[in-house]
């Protein structure tokens, strides 16, 4: 997966890509928080490591309902993809998004100060899996 697919879909994830009746969202800290973060996403048995500052408005957005999290995520992808679904339950965020001729799905958990999730990336009928974990490592610099 190139850094720029990385990146987007790291993005589309944090900036919360939903459709959902989940019950009331939770506190900020009891799903993603904010500062720095370093992404490991393995496939094919190989690590990809990158890290990444999240902002008070990605934390923001995550941490909302699922209505104001899609909104924010529309708003970020516009002209490159198109947000198909989104599902927000309790710390679980889910779904789909098509930039092209490529179609990610996304499901992760976050725990606040980590997340653990799967990506599945198609591309001309060819799935690729690839799961992420990640970690807040510390501030921003």
């Amino acid at each position: 997966m190139s850094r720029w697919t990385t990146r987007l879909v790291f993005s589309a994830s944090v900036l919360g890509l939903a459709i959902s009746t989940a019950p009331a969202p939770l506190l900020a800290a009891d799903r993603l928080q904010v500062g720095l973060w370093e992404f490991t996403s393995t496939t094919d048995g190989t690590p990809n490591r990158f890290k990444h500052c999240v902002t008070p408005d990605e934390a923001g957005s995550i941490n909302h309902d699922t209505r104001t999290a899609r909104a924010y995520a529309e708003k970020h992808a516009a002209g490159r993809c198109t947000i198909n679904d989104y599902k927000v339950e309790g710390s679980f965020v889910g779904y789909s998004l098509t930039c092209g001729d490529r179609t990610i799905r996304s499901r992760t958990t976050f725990h606040g100060d980590s997340s653990e999730g799967d990506l599945f990336t198609t591309v001309g009928g060819k799935e690729t899996v690839s799961h992420v974990t990640a970690r807040r490592i510390g501030a921003c610099p």
